[in-house]
């Protein structure tokens, strides 16, 4: 088998010519691990703290253009991520210089200790926080409790546990391995006769890796699990997370009506019978996380009301698995899905996540393709989606006035 290799920086030109800015965006591309995600996490708080007020000055100076680092996650990887917004009046070779600074400049010395020792602080504090919001804390540790033993488990903000062990001096060398080994990908949305300029960036980062095809990971295969912890609430969480089939794109498109069928949209058949029907919940929803085999629903409940509506979750899948849903029904999902991705074209920001994430798939730069699948869906790709839905995890965050209550 001949093997395949990449430039180590790709770089992604999209049609920009009918906004009024110019969009950079690039990212340097981490495996999930544990042992780097908190690090990458803190990277981001510590970069902009080394960078703000020359940088911000500079950024002034190019009529108010707005950039900005952070860390996002998409499926089992980790993204530490720049970006650069200006008015088209900005020459781009400048942005690209500015751009390039931006990313490049803390490698010519070192980071502060005090500025790492209190970016770490406001690290731990925002970790801490997310407690506080009890809806995205739920879903957070439902992912980890559904993908447990693979790297889609591991949260791309990073562990309180970790902070300690983290230096100046180790995570500017992290920095710098980084910079000179990841994978970086470029997306600049704006006039394509500024290719060239853009292009330059190549220069930045030289090298090629090995293409690989992405491995399969063998998960656990055990029975659906039961998690309860508790906190200070009134009412409670429950998540139920499944796991998926997102082998093809075909499969892919279904899953999503199937996701929008069950509990995506107000008329979905969850909301319609959990909420509106038996009232048993403040709210319900089911999602997908992004770039990864899995389906979560989550649902606002008091409690004691947590078995009869997990089961009632359960009935509406094995509704969908034998009798899908009416013609009717299936067209307004598919056109619901096709009119919310009709608007990427309006915005920059959507355009680079899109086709970010295309290009994480090594999928075609296109959405002609994407749509077409979600078209093409039929009854009997819902209902297969449906079928391939395993239970994995039951979630469940109680008030602790509750714990001892009816189960």
């Amino acid at each position: 088998m001949t093997e395949k290799y990449l430039p180590r920086c790709r770089i992604f030109l999209l049609d920009g010519k009918k906004f009024r800015t110019n969009l950079f965006v690039l990212f340097f591309e981490l495996p999930l691990k544990r042992e780097t995600t908190t690090k990458t996490a803190l990277l981001a708080e510590v970069l902009k703290g080394q960078k703000w007020t020359e940088t911000t000055k500079q950024a002034e100076e190019m009529y108010g253009a707005l950039w900005d680092i952070s860390v996002v996650k998409k499926g089992d990887r980790q993204i530490l991520l720049f970006s650069l917004e200006t008015l088209k009046a900005v020459d781009v070779e400048e942005a690209v210089s500015f751009f390039r600074n931006l990313i490049l400049r803390s490698l010519e010395g070192a980071f502060r200790e005090k500025v790492v020792e209190r970016k770490k602080e406001i690290l731990r504090r925002r970790l801490e926080g997310l407690q506080d919001d009890k809806k995205a804390y739920a879903r957070k540790r439902a992912m980890e409790e559904t993908a447990e033993g693979t790297a889609y488990a591991v949260p791309a903000d990073g562990y309180i546990k970790d902070l300690q062990e983290i230096s100046a001096k180790s995570l500017f060398a992290f920095y710098r391995d980084m910079v000179e080994q990841a994978e970086v990908k470029v997306f600049f949305s704006g006039e394509k006769t500024e290719k060239d300029k853009v292009l330059s960036l190549r220069q930045d980062f030289p090298g090629k890796l090995l293409y690989k095809e992405k491995e399969e990971t063998d998960e656990p295969k055990n029975g659906p699990r039961f998690v309860q912890e508790n906190a200070r609430m009134e009412q409670a969480r429950l998540v139920l997370g499944f796991s998926a089939d997102m082998e093809t794109g075909p499969r892919q498109a279904a899953l999503r009506v199937l996701n929008h069928l069950l509990g995506g949209s107000p008329d979905s058949l969850l909301f319609q019978t959990v909420r509106e029907e038996q009232g048993l919940c403040y709210d319900v929803k089911s999602y997908l996380e992004p770039m990864s085999p899995y389906l979560f629903v989550q649902a606002g409940i008091k409690a004691e009301d947590g078995k009869k509506a997990g089961k009632l979750v359960l009935k509406a899948i094995e509704r969908l698995k034998k009798d899908g849903v009416s013609e009717e029904k299936l067209e307004q999902a598919k056109e619901n899905i096709l009119r919310n991705y009709d608007g990427l074209a309006d915005s920059p920001w959507a355009m680079v996540d899109f086709f970010a994430e295309q290009a994480l798939q090594d999928q075609p730069l296109t959405t002609e393709k994407f749509l077409r699948q979600i078209e093409k869906a039929d009854m009997d790709d819902i209902m297969q989606a449906a079928d391939h839905l395993e239970l994995r995890v039951v979630y469940l965050l109680r008030g602790k006035e509750d714990e001892h209550g009816a189960e």
